[in-house]
C-alpha cells in the first residue's frame, strides 16, 4: 500500500526539522533565494535517508531558477564560499557542510562535458540521478516532495529502479553503487536494472572508486553478501570485478 499522504507530510516535517536544527542559518538562506525567484530544494540522499528513518550524512541542496553568479552572491551573504568546481555549478559555504548545486546535465565518458541549465524541469535534472529511490527532492519552501518517477514508491516495494537507462549507463561506476545500495537497503534491481548491470562495460572505473563502493557495502550494510550474491546472480562473478 502506498504511504498515506499524511504520513508523508509527517515525514518531510521531521526531515526538515533535523534539516534547520543542524543548519540554523538555512532558513535565512532559502529566503533570500526565494525572494530572486529560485527554487530551492533538499535532494538525494538526506530525502532517502529520512523516508527510511535513517541517519545521514548526504545533505545536497540544489538551486533552481538562477545562475551561478546570483546563487554564490547569496550565500557570500552569510560566509566564504568555495566552488567545488564553477564548471559543475557546485559550492560550499563555509561551515554548513552541505553542497548547493544547480542543474545540470553530464555527456558520457570519464570527463563528462557538464552544462549547467538554472532552468531545466526537475524531471530533466532528477533523471541524471542514478536510482529513482535517490532521485527525489523536498522542495524547502513549499515542503512539497518532488518525486517525478516514483522514487517513494520503490522505497516503499524496495525496488531498484534507474530514472533513465540510456544516463544510467554512461557511468559505469553506478553498477558498484547498485551493489551496495542492495546491501545497505536489501532491496532489489527491477529487470531492466539487471539487465543494464549484466552487460555494462566496467573495465574503465578506477580501482579506488570501486574500493570507495566496497567500503560503503561492508562498513554500511546490514547484510553485505546480497550485493556480493547479486554480482554472481547477473553473471558477473567477482573473480571479473577488480576491487
Amino acid at each position: 500500500m502506498h504511504m498515506k499522504s499524511t504520513k508523508i507530510e509527517a515525514t518531510i516535517q521531521s526531515i526538515l526539522q533535523k534539516l534547520h536544527t543542524m543548519f540554523p542559518l538555512l532558513a535565512a538562506i532559502i529566503e533570500q533565494l526565494h525572494h530572486k525567484g529560485a527554487h530551492v530544494l533538499l535532494v538525494g540522499g538526506a530525502v532517502r535517508d529520512g523516508f527510511l528513518n535513517r541517519v545521514t550524512k548526504d545533505y545536497d541542496i540544489e538551486v533552481h531558477g538562477i545562475a551561478a553568479a546570483e546563487l554564490e552572491t547569496v550565500l557570500k551573504q552569510f560566509g566564504p564560499v568555495s566552488m567545488v568546481g564553477k564548471s559543475f555549478g557546485v559550492f560550499k559555504l563555509h561551515g554548513m557542510p552541505l553542497d548547493w548545486s544547480l542543474p545540470r546535465t553530464d555527456s558520457a565518458g570519464r570527463k563528462p562535458q557538464v552544462t549547467i541549465d538554472p532552468h531545466m524541469s526537475y524531471q530533466q535534472a532528477f533523471a541524471r540521478r542514478d536510482l529513482t529511490i535517490n532521485a527525489m527532492g523536498i522542495d524547502l519552501v513549499t515542503q512539497e516532495l518532488v518525486d517525478p518517477f516514483n522514487g517513494l514508491h520503490d522505497l516503499e516495494k524496495k525496488i531498484l529502479r534507474a530514472p533513465d537507462a540510456a544516463l544510467f549507463e554512461q557511468d559505469p561506476l553506478r553498477f558498484f553503487r547498485v551493489m551496495q545500495f542492495i546491501g545497505r537497503f536489501a532491496m532489489e534491481p527491477d529487470e531492466q536494472l539487471n539487465k543494464i548491470c549484466k552487460q555494462m562495460d566496467i573495465s574503465a572505473v578506477s580501482t579506488e572508486r570501486i574500493h570507495a563502493e566496497f567500503e560503503k557495502l561492508f562498513l554500511q550494510a546490514d547484510q553485505p553478501s546480497l550485493g556480493i550474491r547479486w554480482i554472481n546472480n547477473i553473471g558477473r562473478t567477482c573473480s571479473n570485478v577488480r576491487y
